[in-house]
């Protein structure tokens, strides 16, 4: 039976959010975000990365604004590859933000909104600059990359997506090989959903980010899907493969890291949670990923990641591992 968010539940996130907004003094050197400036960054994942908004909400608030500071980065530089008009021109923004994340390892950083917020995260809590430079690099990379194997978007999810979830545990004091196993298992499944859930739009513009070995092997016809974009059944085939390889990743990290992780990690994997929901609606639309309800937003979001924070694991049986 479909779960309706409680009233109740909604007030308790929103009050936890208004009832820690002050910021406390710290000595860990100075800071330079204005309150302006976490607005913004709130504002831009609100906006464009609502899913993982409603994650961050289940931290502490220092761990929030930095984890909104990385993630609006993030946005950022997504749109760098999105909304320019030529590789070039991208090429030069990617060098305007690569000089910006060095300046933030420096005593001068470059004065931006988001700039100043992640400078606070890395003064706050040693934010590694690994994650920052790899998440960079990764949006770069796919700017001019296609994917040959299943192995080759694992090996992207876990540099593109997990490193945003590192700097969440760090902001949450979380340096652990168990915990960090889980991030880049949680990214391999976050690329396998946003591969899986850009196919209509993709295929509209004549582009493909499925792996070309399950395309090859379920001889999904990408010139036909190309020139009349809909769900045919080798799709359909291809993309339940796909997806199961998502949703196993997801059961191994409850199962296996999750239990060995710091409790103190677990609101930063909560990010499996928005995944895991998406993969199992896929898997009720038949994995059609033209089903319209797809491309809705899940009010059943907010409730999973209540639950879960509650029982300390996401796990429950599901037919897609099958």
């Amino acid at each position: 039976m479909h779960k309706v968010v409680p009233r109740s539940l909604c007030i308790h996130a929103a009050r936890r959010f208004l009832t820690s907004s002050r910021r406390p003094p710290t000595s860990s050197g100075t800071l330079l975000a204005q309150p302006s400036d976490i607005e913004y960054c709130r504002q831009l994942v609100l906006k464009n990365d609502y899913d993982n908004y409603l994650v961050s909400l289940f931290s502490p608030r220092p761990a929030r604004e930095a984890a909104w500071g990385v993630r609006a980065l993030n946005v950022e530089l997504v749109n760098v590859g999105e909304k320019t008009s030529s590789q070039a021109a991208a090429q030069m923004r990617y060098g305007y933000w690569r000089d910006i994340i060095a300046s933030l390892y420096s005593p001068d950083p470059v004065q931006t909104p988001v700039s100043r917020v992640v400078y606070d995260a890395i003064q706050r809590f040693g934010i590694s600059k690994t994650w920052l430079h790899r998440l960079l690099s990764e949006r770069e990379k796919i700017l001019a990359s296609t994917f040959a194997t299943v192995g080759d978007v694992e090996k992207y999810g876990e540099r593109a997506y997990a490193c945003l979830i590192h700097p969440h545990l760090e902001a949450l004091g979380v340096r652990d090989m168990h915990a960090d196993n889980a991030a880049r298992a949680i990214g391999i499944s976050t690329a396998v959903m946003n591969f899986t859930r850009s196919l209509p739009l993709l295929l509209a513009q004549g582009r493909c980010d499925l792996p070309r070995d399950i395309i090859e092997k379920h001889k999904v016809d990408l010139d036909d899907l190309y020139a009349h974009p809909r769900s045919t059944p080798a799709l359909q085939e291809a993309v339940y493969e796909f997806s199961t390889l998502g949703y196993t990743r997801l059961c191994g990290v409850a199962e296996l890291y999750v239990p060995n992780s710091p409790k103190a990690a677990f609101p930063a994997l909560l990010a499996a949670i928005p995944v895991k929901e998406w993969l199992e609606r896929l898997e009720k639309a038949g994995f059609n990923v033209f089903d319209r309800k797809l491309q809705q937003r899940s009010f059943r979001v907010l409730w999973q990641l209540w639950r879960a924070s509650r029982k300390g694991t996401w796990l429950e049986s599901s037919n897609l591992n099958r």
